[in-house]
């Protein structure tokens, strides 16, 4: 390179007035310390269906295992796991409150699937993959705003008869089905 110019960091081997005129980066954005922050709804909801899932898989693993080292592996982390889960949201709730007002509209949506997914998994057993999956499909469409009954009952029936094909004759893995 001739002439002295050297190539360097953001600014340099510019003008003054271009130099200034640079951004320096994001400004940090200053909240008040005693603004309340609350915890959202669906955060916490989330980490109790976490704190859930953990429980009952140590459940299973309890009453299925078959050696010591099941227990030694499983039954502490899902303990610490779920321990953990429940004190850390305990904590945020007890400093910082709970606001439900989140939860307003469109908001719902989420929170209601994640209830339905749970419901479908845990009616399954007794209704039939196939049953189960197809009112799930419906519930479903109709939770993000379907309406029209044809399109629910079409989009349930190919659903459900696809899926069970898909697990029951391709993948080989047993279902329990109602009609199937």
């Amino acid at each position: 390179m001739s002439g002295g110019a050297r190539v360097g960091a953001a600014g340099e081997g510019k003008s003054p007035a271009a130099a200034a005129t640079m951004p320096a980066g994001p400004e940090p954005v200053a909240t008040a310390p005693d603004e309340p922050n609350p915890v959202g709804a669906g955060a916490l909801v989330f980490a109790i269906v976490a704190a859930a899932a953990m429980a009952v898989y140590a459940t299973g693993v309890v009453q299925s295992s078959r050696t010591v080292a099941d227990y030694i592996l499983i039954l502490p982390a899902a303990v610490v796991g779920a321990g953990a889960i429940l004190v850390s949201v305990l904590g945020d709730v007890v400093r910082r409150g709970v606001s439900f007002a989140g939860l307003a509209g469109a908001d719902r949506q989420p929170v209601l699937l994640l209830v339905l997914t749970g419901v479908y998994a845990a009616t399954v057993p007794f209704v039939g993959f196939d049953v189960g999956t197809a009112a799930f499909i419906a519930l479903a469409l109709l939770i993000q705003g379907e309406r029209r009954i044809w399109l629910l009952v079409l989009a349930a029936l190919l659903g459900s008869g696809l899926t069970v094909y898909l697990f029951h004759d391709l993948l080989m893995v047993r279902m329990p089905v109602l009609f199937l």
